[in-house]
């Protein structure tokens, strides 16, 4: 790589991270505006692969909209500006994709209600839940209402695991951990992700002391793996559609699909690890 690449990728690398962290620290305003945008433009890129090859009946235009409004619904239920304005939103989205498939005549009608549906579980509902976890991280830590700790955790967890399993991963990986998805990706690599993460997590321990530091602990390992997997996923989403980024917004970095894919499957899991922690 040119020097020049490297210093192209640097800045947009650090002005990316400054973006993520206005929207976390930056308030509850803040973060809905920034998550939001992130959102449109990640469904946007996804419903464009999936429209590389075949068109489908259901526009892209739609389903952005749609997503959007699903996550700005979750944040009207959550500060209770408007609590049925989410089960509205999502009721008739299901149901205008119903009607599309009963009144557009394409055999192929079935597929596009299918590649709607995925790419709203896929990217709208971790970004809503991620929205949900600012709000209600178990225990009411910081109060009732926005509090950025469990959001600025995954983020850093899966910054630090990225790089660390990058950088072991490229200096001593040996062993392909996934080959047929992700050919860079070694067992090394992944093992020094999880062990740099669950170091992370000693540090974010003694900052946010309201939880042990065995939950923080399973945190940082919930999100190295499931972060993992989640750049393993989208990589076979690319190659599947014979793309080598989502996108090109963010140069030398790809697409913003590229940047939050560990997250879309890490904060899913949790989560779920928050939730189950919570009854313990």
């Amino acid at each position: 790589m040119k020097l020049k690449d490297i210093g192209t990728r640097a800045v947009a690398g650090t002005l990316y991270i400054l973006f993520i962290l206005l929207g976390v620290l930056g308030g509850r305003f803040s973060f809905v505006a920034i998550f939001g945008t992130i959102l449109g433009i990640s469904l946007f890129e996804f419903y464009r692969m999936m429209e590389k090859d075949t068109s489908h009946a259901i526009s892209k235009i739609f389903n952005i909209v749609m997503g959007v409004v699903i996550f700005f619904s979750v944040f009207l239920y959550l500060e209770e500006i408007s609590l049925i304005a989410l089960p509205i939103s999502v009721l008739l989205y299901l149901l205008i994709l119903i009607s599309s498939a009963i009144f557009i005549k394409r055999q192929d009608i079935l597929h596009g209600i299918i590649y709607s549906g995925f790419g709203q579980m896929y990217v709208t509902m971790p970004m809503s839940l991620l929205l949900f976890m600012s709000y209600f991280f178990p225990g009411e830590m910081g109060g009732v209402g926005y509090h950025y700790a469990p959001v600025l955790a995954i983020f850093v967890f899966i910054w630090v695991n990225d790089t660390a399993a990058y950088f072991f991963g490229s200096l001593l990986g040996k062993r392909k951990l996934m080959e047929h998805i992700s050919p860079k990706k070694t067992v090394e690599g992944f093992v020094a992700g999880i062990l740099f993460t669950v170091i992370a997590s000693l540090v974010f321990a003694r900052f946010y002391s309201e939880y042990s530091v065995v939950f923080w602990i399973g945190s940082a390992v919930v999100i190295a793996i499931f972060g993992t997997m989640g750049d393993l996923f989208e990589s076979l989403i690319k190659r599947t559609s014979s793309v080598k980024d989502s996108g090109n917004l963010i140069p030398g970095h790809g697409g913003i699909l590229d940047r939050i894919d560990s997250l879309l499957i890490a904060i899913p899991a949790i989560y779920l690890y928050f939730t189950i922690y919570s009854y313990f």
